[in-house]
């Protein structure tokens, strides 16, 4: 009987996992990739743990269009230098004001790596410090027919030595914008957690739901 091993980078068998599977992703999130201390592309591809960052650092959430945001990974072979794996995701926003033309805009230049999770649960990381992605966006307005095109389809991609990195560790969101931080976290229901900016826990919700924070006035967050 031959000897079972351990090793994590072996072969082993392959199977599909047998339930529930749903197309899509649900957010993104995205930081500068000079934010992450200490990478390393050694190891497990799986990120069990949080991930090293600089002090104060946070995500900002990427809200797109319903079911318009993709992501698209393939290889791709170098020859003898081996192979490399490239990442894209796009997405489109609606409208064209002064505030998101803003934000856009901070984004040009930018070294990037983002998270995404999917409909099923499951984040990834997407890109590394060394092998940052970078945005890209086009604005469309009155494309035909009716007139029916007025906003932003944007990009983020790149190419890694390794494939997007299954994440199983937590992240902060930035509260800029919001009137709370949030701290999100991987999970099947995707729950996240409300919290202050001094950081008291405020609620853990499933994605979907809205929640209804009332501190003098009403402020109406839907979770996505």
């Amino acid at each position: 009987m031959p000897e079972i091993t351990s090793d994590p980078f072996g072969l082993r068998n392959i199977d599909q996992v047998v339930d529930e599977n749903v197309a899509g992703i649900e957010s993104a999130w995205y930081t500068e990739a000079g934010n992450i201390l200490n990478w390393s592309d050694l190891g497990p591809l799986l990120i069990e743990q949080d991930l090293a960052m600089k002090q104060g650092t946070v995500w900002y959430q990427l809200v797109s269009v319903r079911r318009s945001v993709r992501y698209k990974q393939s290889g791709k072979d170098l020859g003898k230098h081996g192979s490399i794996w490239v990442h894209k995701l796009t997405g489109a926003l609606a409208r064209h004001t002064e505030g998101l033309a803003g934000g856009l805009e901070t984004l040009e230049g930018r070294k990037l790596v983002c998270l995404y999770r999917d409909q099923n649960g499951q984040v990834q990381l997407v890109g590394t410090p060394e092998h940052p992605l970078t945005f890209a966006d086009v604005f469309d307005s009155g494309a035909e027919p009716f007139g029916s095109r007025n906003g932003f389809d944007w990009t983020l991609q790149g190419e890694t030595a390794r494939r997007a990195r299954p994440y199983r560790g937590t992240w902060t969101v930035c509260g800029r914008g919001l009137q709370y931080a949030v701290v999100l976290q991987q999970g099947g229901n995707g729950s996240v957690q409300l919290r202050t900016a001094g950081g008291r826990l405020l609620a853990t919700v499933a994605a979907g739901k809205t929640v209804v924070l009332k501190s003098g006035f009403k402020l109406t967050y839907t979770i996505a």
